[in-house]
């Protein structure tokens, strides 16, 4: 079954009737103590049966294929075919009771009671696309969080955590995706967003996003097809970007071309349910380049051991020491 998150204070708490529809009909035969549990819960107050009624009544309203469990939430029919991108947010937003949590192969999702102001998020070494309430979609990278805030003439999310691939369908209404302290905005196109730690970034595939400082201060930046963005401190700047290597993780792999090894580790860091560790400044100035699965930690320390002269160990909980030979020559061992 999928995991559940726990939820801070300050978030909306997710439907109990929605929670255990999901948990039953997400795809994976029930385990005998979720049966217990949710034939327990149903037994505590008559309304519990109304409430689940509820549920399986919106989910026919949704119209969807029972064989889908990752979209359990989100995927209506019906905003496919609603007039304009306002009336499907109004369609969507009139769905009680809608809101699923879902997950697939270990992916999940976990939504609010309302399914226009959702939280999506993955764990690491799992990634997750989605369907938006405007018929837009989203990849979301390992460990990355996603929290929707639709309305009927407003489109916008925040990036909490981690890093997200958005294919934004035109509107009347720009999209709007709010990371750390900048503010993304496009009417439509491909773009990529990311958290990281030294600060916002954005890359676009197709079309233009508009980048600027949360509150208004300073001048926007303007991206274009090809071009990669940079919020550092108070200053945002463009560059050419390499959208091939940089979108790379939506298939599982970590492409690199003539990077640092640093670098790559913190990126191998971001996607992978392993982590690499650097044991000394030398190693992490190796450059590298090569296309690597980052669910594959044994494959990727081979590659720098055999391919670039480095010295790998496993630790015992798992996870990869990386060094250079002659910093780290007593703690190489056999992989």
């Amino acid at each position: 079954m999928f995991p559940v998150h726990p939820r801070s204070n300050d978030e909306e708490a997710i439907d109990p009737a929605a929670f255990w529809f999901a948990r039953m009909n997400g795809g994976d035969t029930p385990c005998p103590q979720d049966e217990i549990a949710f034939r327990r819960w149903l037994d505590e107050d008559p309304g519990h049966i109304r409430d689940y009624r509820a549920c399986q009544q919106a989910w026919r309203m949704l119209d969807l294929e029972a064989g889908q469990p990752e979209v359990l939430a989100l995927r209506a029919a019906a905003l496919g075919r609603a007039d304009s991108g306002a009336t499907r947010r109004r369609a969507l937003l009139g769905l009680t009771g809608g809101a699923i949590a879902a997950s697939c192969g270990g992916l999940w999702v976990m939504t609010a009671s309302s399914p226009a102001r959702a939280l999506i998020a993955t764990e690491a070494g799992q990634r997750l696309t989605a369907p938006l309430p405007d018929g837009s979609e989203v990849t979301l990278a390992p460990s990355s969080r996603l929290r929707l805030d639709y309305g009927a003439e407003r489109r916008a999310a925040v990036l909490e955590a981690g890093q997200a691939y958005f294919h934004i369908q035109p509107d009347a209404e720009p999209f709007v995706l709010r990371v750390g302290d900048r503010l993304m905005a496009t009417a439509q196109g491909r773009f990529q967003a990311t958290h990281a730690d030294r600060g916002p970034e954005a890359l676009v595939e197709q079309g233009r996003l508009r980048m600027v400082q949360r509150g208004g201060a300073g001048a926007p930046l303007i991206l274009t097809a090809g071009q990669g963005g940079l919020a550092r401190g108070d200053e945002l700047r463009a560059a050419p970007a390499d959208v091939e290597a940089e979108t790379a993780w939506r298939m599982g792999r970590l492409v690199v071309r003539d990077r640092p090894l640093s670098e790559v580790v913190e990126r191998f860091n971001r996607y992978s349910a392993e982590r690499l560790t650097l044991t000394d400044a030398a190693a992490g100035e190796v450059r590298i380049s090569g296309s690597f699965r980052y669910d594959g930690g044994q494959e990727f320390a081979l590659a720098l051991a055999r391919g670039f002269g480095l010295s790998v160990r496993r630790t015992t909980d798992g996870d990869w020491r990386i060094g250079s030979p002659e910093k780290t020559s007593d703690e190489t061992a056999a992989l």
